[in-house]
């Protein structure tokens, strides 16, 4: 009896598991960022990641393994400043975004 009720539980353990995998997958592959003034388009393409934006915030759900300041620089190059910024899971804090929107290269 206490075979088949382990037997229940582990397989049930399991299967929740895989359905929580994909979720930590997207958190650890995709960035969102912040901008202080909203965009006028809706996407866009960076790196070859598809981009969703609406108002001040913008979303990937999979974007290239950068150095997450290399990648703030690039999108704050190209976007304009911004406020907040999360990369593979990886935030930067006000300090470091202050710094990126400093080192940002405008696109020409």
């Amino acid at each position: 009896m206490r075979t088949a009720a382990f037997a229940g539980l582990l397989a049930c353990a399991l299967t929740a598991g895989s359905f929580a995998g994909p979720a930590f997958a997207a958190d650890s592959e995709g960035a969102w960022l912040k901008l202080k003034t909203p965009v006028s388009t809706d996407h866009f393409i960076q790196d070859g990641s598809v981009w969703r934006c609406k108002a001040d915030v913008c979303t990937a759900t999979k974007v290239r393994a950068l150095p997450v300041g290399r990648a703030c620089r690039k999108l704050a190059g190209q976007l304009g400043e911004l406020t907040a910024f999360n990369y593979r899971g990886e935030p930067l804090e006000d300090a470091a975004i202050a710094d990126c929107n400093t080192a940002a290269k405008p696109k020409s």
